[in-house]
């Protein structure tokens, strides 16, 4: 599931009580619950690991969230309003396939009644229409992962912010790969380091580099005039 209702009166009676921190917990738990339609890994550390809790005070958070609405099961962690919004899209979503099957079928019958003497058979080189596969907008903690993995300066909530207000576009055209963009990130973090580094050097730095420049080109000029003195020593 790629949305699913959010009731503000019912959310706001059942997490009255909870702490900033906690709600962002709880929310960013709902929201991998929903993603993935199935209940929550059992492990708590991978669990921790997965959702960026770090601090001893955002454990603590977690633990209180999962305490009060996370019920440990031998398939994980389940949670009841969950399980009853899954069960309601997929009975919704089953009810629709068989309505367009139904239509289907029925467009079906007619056409083969009537027959079609006009329909051309494909050929070798005919080009199949190609499925393109729908952006899905990546979670904090998907970012966070690939971050990590690749060992670079990008800060993954500034970069979902950033994309998020402006509507996963660049510029004028849809993003379609966010890796690409977190790739572009860590390019332009790397060129601005830098420049940083560069902007720091102190004229005693500058002058050594220059000094140590001056000397690699005396030794290149060098070893060049005594290649020339050896090329043109006469042969006896």
């Amino acid at each position: 599931m790629h949305y699913y209702q959010f009731n503000i009166g019912d959310y706001r009676r059942d997490t009255g009580h909870l702490s900033l921190l906690e709600h962002g917990i709880y929310r960013t738990l709902l929201d991998s619950y929903y993603l993935n339609e199935t209940p929550l890994c059992e492990d708590d550390a991978i669990l921790m690991r997965t959702h960026c809790v770090r601090t001893d005070i955002e454990e603590k958070a977690f633990k209180n969230v999962m305490n009060d609405f996370f019920i440990l099961t031998k398939k994980g962690y389940t949670h009841k309003k969950c399980l009853e919004q899954i069960n309601k899209y997929n009975a919704k979503s089953d009810k629709a396939r068989l309505s367009a099957k139904v239509r289907w079928d029925a467009n079906a019958l007619r056409t083969h009644s009537e027959g079609n003497a006009n329909h051309k058979p494909l050929t070798n080189n005919h080009n199949p229409i190609k499925k393109t596969s729908r952006f899905k907008p990546p979670l904090i903690f998907e970012v966070t992962e690939y971050c990590t993995e690749r060992n670079n300066l990008v800060d993954p909530q500034s970069f979902i912010d950033h994309y998020e207000s402006n509507g996963w576009m660049r510029g004028k055209t849809k993003i379609k790969d966010w890796k690409a963009c977190v790739r572009t990130w860590e390019k332009n973090a790397n060129e601005k380091t830098s420049i940083n580094n560069r902007h720091n050097e102190t004229p005693t730095d500058r002058s050594r580099i220059a000094a140590d420049k001056l000397r690699r080109q005396e030794a290149t000029y060098t070893q060049d005039s005594t290649l020339i003195q050896i090329n043109d020593r006469p042969i006896r």
